[in-house]
């Protein structure tokens, strides 16, 4: 399974990074995890096709995780595609995607393409979907508005993406992740809704952890002095482009 990080940015703006975004792809099967930055530029840069991207999975609908929709659909529109495009949201933001979409007007393209929006209680863990091996379930993620991590499993090695989130027990109830994706919008401070790594080095048992990739990062924060504080080479400062291969 290759995981690709297209951006690894907070909501602030940043200066180096695009806003967090990742493409998990196995056996010729593509899974955008929300959508930012350029995404059809990045895609392409990554080694994945337009036309093959099976699904996007929104976590939640702050706009830094959606705004690359209008993108995607155009690209994938001027690049001919055929294929259905799975989209996956909260059931609470059903209403808000099919009106984007119709303010895109998207049907006078006009996309030659199935559009599938399909639904979950991001409050319930449930198996979203699977394909290529993966198998992608979500659980309930502590933010300001309805928010989902991801489990996702492939050949029996197990990734958790924590979505934006404060420090969530159920990630704590895991034997062993191989992979954990954790969103550090701060090195050390504490804040509501979000988490620092510090934090999430200090309060989760970094032994079940086999790495972690830190994303959803801020300008002018000392990630790696904080790291380098806790000698361990587990952890990984997230950056825009790069690959994990598991």
């Amino acid at each position: 399974m290759d995981i690709r990080f297209l951006g690894t940015g907070s909501a602030y703006p940043g200066s180096e990074r695009d806003n967090t975004s990742i493409c998990f792809s196995n056996a010729g099967y593509h899974v955008l995890v929300d959508v930012s930055g350029n995404p059809c530029r990045k895609l392409k840069q990554m080694k994945v096709d337009l036309g093959e991207l099976d699904a996007v999975l929104f976590t939640h609908f702050h706009i830094d995780h959606i705004y690359g929709l209008p993108s995607l659909l155009w690209g994938m529109w001027l690049e001919n595609r055929k294929k259905p495009l799975r989209l996956f949201c909260d059931y609470r933001n059903e209403k808000k995607l099919y009106e984007w979409v119709a303010t895109m007007e998207a049907d006078k393209w006009p996309i030659a393409f199935p559009i599938e929006v399909e639904t979950f209680d991001g409050d319930q863990e449930e198996q979203l979907l699977s394909g290529g091996g993966m198998t992608f379930t979500c659980f309930k993620a502590l933010h300001s508005v309805p928010t989902v991590g991801l489990e996702v499993r492939c050949a029996g090695r197990v990734v958790v993406y924590s979505g934006d989130t404060e420090i969530n027990t159920r990630i704590g109830q895991y034997d062993h992740i191989d992979l954990l994706i954790h969103e550090a919008t701060f090195a050390r401070k504490v804040a509501g809704n979000h988490c620092s790594l510090v934090e999430v080095v200090n309060k989760y048992d970094m032994d079940k952890v086999g790495e972690v990739v830190f994303v959803h990062l801020s300008d002018n924060e000392l990630y790696e002095e904080e790291a380098a504080k806790f000698c361990n080479s587990k952890i990984v400062i997230g950056e825009d482009l790069m690959t994990k291969r598991l």
